[in-house]
Formats: C-alpha cells, structure tokens, sequence
C-alpha cells in the first residue's frame, strides 16, 4: 500500500472538523504548502443566513422534520444552527450492527451474526470459539454455518473486524488489496509464516529463507506496517461534540444542486517561493529536506482531493436514489444498501461505509449523517418494497393522527399498514414504535387525560 494510498484512506475516515485539523497540523509542519488566501465571496454566516431562507421560503420541503424522537404536539419549526449539531456516540458494535442490517443475510444468519458481534473486542478481535459461541447460539448451528458469517462480518468496514489472530487479520487487509499491489505476495509470505521472525527483527534470516532481495523484503516490510493491528480502534467511541455538514444540497432554478461544502475547509497549494529556496539552499540536507516536502504536499493535495471527490460521488449517487425522500419526506425513503451504492459508484462496501460515517449533509429538510439515508428493504406480496425508514414514518403519521381518546394498539397499526401494501408482523410495529421512543397506546391514552 503506497504512502498516497494509505493518506488518501485515513482522510476518508475524518469528519470535517478532524480534517480542518489534519490539514491546519499538516501545513505547520510542511514549509511547501500553503492555504491561498481569498476574499470569500460569502462568510459562513451570510451562507447560513441563505441556506436557511431557502428552507423557510419552500413550503413543500419545510413540512417535514428530521427528528427521530416523538412528540405528540405538531411540529414546530425550530430555529437549528445548521452548521453546528450535536452528533451522537458511535461504538464498534453499533457500527457493525449497522452494516448487518444492510446486508443480505437471512433471518437465521443474523441470529449467528449478532452472536460474533456481542464477542468481539473493542480492538475488533473476536473474543472466544467458536464452538463457545456456538454454545450461545440460540438456534441449532454447525460450525462451518458459523464460519461463512464470520468470514462475512470480516469484510466489513474496518476490514480484518471479527479476526481470531494477528496474521488472520493481517492477511484479510491483504486480500483486500488489489493483486497489483507490489509485494504483496511476499507479504502475505511473511505474514502467514515468518511473524515470529519478523518480530525479532531477524531479517538477514527472512531474506535467506524467502530468498528476497533487500528491495523486496523492505517493500513487504512497508506494507505491513500499513495496515492495522487493531482494526477496531478505527472507529471512535467518542462523543463528537459538533459536527460540520460536508456536502450542501441547495435549490437552484427549481433544481437541487449537490456541492462540497468548502467553508471551513481552506484551499492548498504549493508555495509558489519553493523554486527559489530551493536554489537559494546552501547544504544537501536543505536541498533534500525540500524536495521531500514537496513529495509529501503533492501527495496530501491528491488524497485531498481524491476524498473530495469520492465523498461528492457517493454523496450524488446516495441523493439520485433518495430523490423522492428529499421532496416528499420519510415515507418515501427506498430501501438502499452499501452494496448498491459500491455497485454504482464503483468502490468497495467497506469504503462506502468508510465514508458515509461521521459525513453530514445540509439538505432542504435538514442536516442528516450520510448513513441514515440506508435502510433495509421491508419485502410485501401486497405491493412494492418498502424501507425500514419508510415504515417508521408512517407508523409515526398514523399515531399522530390517531384519536387522543382511542389510541392505535399495535395490531390496529399493523392492519392500518395492509392499506398502503405494507405488510408486517405486529411484532416488528412493535420494535419500531419502541424505537422511535412511542408510548404504548395504553400509555398514550393515560397521557391524554391530563
């Protein structure tokens, strides 16, 4: 994995404020880059001011709301500083939970796949056998089911996730990369025989074994030491106190327009003073020191913009399927996948969920993460897909409409649902009212005599 290459996937990782820092480190530490300093055309808050009378102006996008939580009043509308949310706590097995609910496993598969994830780490090892979990297991399994779930939940974003030992784990990174990769094949060598030796730092024995030349065993040696150990420490546990939308959706011409946001993000270049320091340089260490910090300001200025644009991408492709969200609301959210976005944009699942986490969008409707906008497909003979989103939605309409004195039982949601072709069990109304923090209707009624 090239030093570009490994650049350009940590940035993917950052939210905009842990890039505003990155970049802010990164030029106090490279004479060669520099921030092109410009009068903005707008400040943040004059971009504020008209991002929000644009909302207040449509009447068709401002009915809906982006909470999650219920409120039996009618919704009002709030005065939200769109640029600065609080964003929510995001834990390893949250994070994994969520791409289970967007795969294409089977209803047996989930039951095995929720049993590795309770026994993985925070450091993202799995914690025990799996004839122990199989034991846990609450449906007969054998364990060669157990395996292939496993394998599964490996590939997940962070890739190497649910490993059971080092080199397993390393050598899923590997697999991951393309077979062009230079010296892969060496370093999978080395990972899947030679850790203990590699360990000692015994590389006069690994070239005599491996027969390597110097060049190849440093080659794989830098490969390695760019993938992670601990692949679950790559997502954060932290509470992000604000977060800062990454890409802005305004309406223009009667059309919605999708952009970077660049407000807080500085624009770089090189600094156009490097050709005379370095002619004016009076030792080879300065003439060295240079040109290498040139090498890494070309460098962080292509990951840079390789992010921008993997994030524009996916973000436009994620919006085209979810048009109908934006000019209807949640109920009309469609069921949508990491895969079918990787599919579409060309990139691996793992990369999508890479770069939908911890990425906000400022919409007509609201701010939301990039990965809301995925939901599971709600499968009915009675009429076409539905989301999972889509779903909550509306049992959220239906009890907001319902008589305060006679509220909807789960049963009644369930077959107001049949009306618009959804066809669930009472059980699932249930999971997803509690979800959405709704009283039972018992509850509801008790509320409404005071």
């Amino acid at each position: 994995m090239t030093p570009q290459l490994q650049q350009a996937i940590r940035l993917l990782q950052l939210s905009s404020l842990e890039l505003e820092l990155e970049i802010r480190t990164t030029l106090g530490s490279n004479l060669v880059l520099e921030a092109v300093e410009e009068e903005a055309s707008m400040s943040a808050d004059t971009e504020l001011n008209v991002l929000q009378e644009e909302i207040e102006e449509s009447e068709h996008f401002a009915s809906a709301s982006s909470r999650t939580d219920w409120d039996p009043a009618p919704a009002q509308k709030k005065n939200t500083d769109f640029f600065l949310q609080k964003s929510s706590e995001t834990t390893l097995r949250q994070h994994l939970f969520w791409q289970l609910e967007l795969g294409s496993f089977s209803e047996r598969e989930k039951i095995i796949a929720i049993n590795l994830i309770d026994a993985i780490s925070e450091e993202g090892y799995l914690i025990g056998s799996l004839s122990e979990i199989q034991e846990s297991i609450e449906i007969k399994s054998d364990l060669n089911e157990i395996e292939k779930v496993l394998q599964a939940i490996q590939q997940f974003d962070p890739i190497g996730v649910g490993s059971r030992t080092l080199s397993e784990c390393l050598n899923i990174q590997l697999n991951a990369l393309p077979p062009s990769h230079p010296w892969l094949a060496e370093t999978q060598i080395l990972v899947s025989k030679h850790l203990g030796s590699l360990g000692k730092r015994d590389y006069t024995r690994l070239k005599l074994e491996l027969n390597l030349s110097e060049e190849a065993l440093m080659g794989a040696i830098k490969t390695l030491t760019s993938l992670n150990p601990r692949p679950g420490t790559e997502i954060s546990s932290k509470k992000s106190e604000y977060v800062i939308p990454d890409i802005l959706v305004r309406k223009k011409n009667g059309h919605l327009v999708v952009e970077l946001n660049k407000e807080f993000i500085p624009e770089l270049r090189v600094n156009p003073n490097y050709v005379a320091w370095l002619q004016g340089a009076n030792t080879k260490g300065n003439v060295e020191m240079l040109k290498e910090q040139l090498k890494e300001a070309k460098w962080f200025l292509k990951s840079l913009e390789a992010r921008h644009e993997t994030l524009l991408k996916v973000a436009k492709s994620i919006l085209e399927q979810q048009k109908d969200f934006l000019a209807f609301g949640e109920e009309y959210m469609k069921p949508l996948s990491l895969q079918d976005i990787a599919k579409r944009v060309g990139l691996h699942e793992s990369t999508i969920s890479r770069i939908t986490t911890q990425k906000y969008i400022l919409t007509p409707r609201g701010v939301f993460e990039l990965k809301y906008f995925f939901s599971t497909e709600i499968s009915s003979p009675q009429g076409s897909p539905s989301s999972s989103t889509a779903v909550r939605a509306l049992i959220k309409k239906l009890i907001s409409e319902e008589p305060s004195q006679t509220p909807l039982s789960d049963h009644k949601i369930t077959q107001s649902l049949l009306e618009y072709g959804i066809e669930i069990a009472r059980r699932t109304v249930t999971k997803y009212r509690e979800a959405m923090h709704i009283p039972s209707s018992t509850e509801r009624k008790n509320l409404n005599l005071y």
